[in-house]
């Protein structure tokens, strides 16, 4: 996947940079931080709701790098949005019966949460939003 992404580091490092990241990961490790993230909801999110909310920001992340326009017109976004609509696709399936916790919200990502979760996650959701989801043991 690294050699993949040529000129697409130079833009995903500018981007990053300007949103903020002070620790700035390749592309390639970003898409699979996102996808470890998104595995971890579908085995059961473990952490409280700060660490979930958290853990969404590289999602943020990329999308912020998918809708630069100068990326758009490199050779590897094709590789690029594909990688990320593989990885979305799982996790829209986990939140297709979540609870809606911010029905504004623009990033559909940060609209609602998992259906399930481990104990911690459970027990913080309810406490925050007043919302039961399954527990995973």
């Amino acid at each position: 996947m690294i050699a993949r992404e040529g000129a697409l580091v130079d833009h995903f490092q500018r981007i990053a940079r300007g949103a903020g990241w002070t620790v700035i990961p390749l592309p390639g490790e970003a898409l699979r931080s996102w996808e470890e993230t998104v595995d971890e909801c579908v085995d059961g999110y473990d952490l409280d709701v700060s660490e979930y909310l958290n853990d969404l920001s590289i999602r943020d992340l990329l999308e912020r790098v998918a809708d630069d326009s100068s990326v758009r017109l490199l050779p590897e976004y094709s590789w690029f949005t594909a990688e990320l609509a593989r990885i979305d696709e799982r996790f829209k399936e986990v939140l297709a019966d979540g609870p809606f916790i911010r029905a504004k919200e623009r990033r559909w990502w940060r609209r609602s949460l998992p259906t399930a979760g481990r104990a911690d996650f459970v027990s913080d959701v309810k406490e925050r939003y007043g919302v039961e989801l399954m527990l995973v043991d």
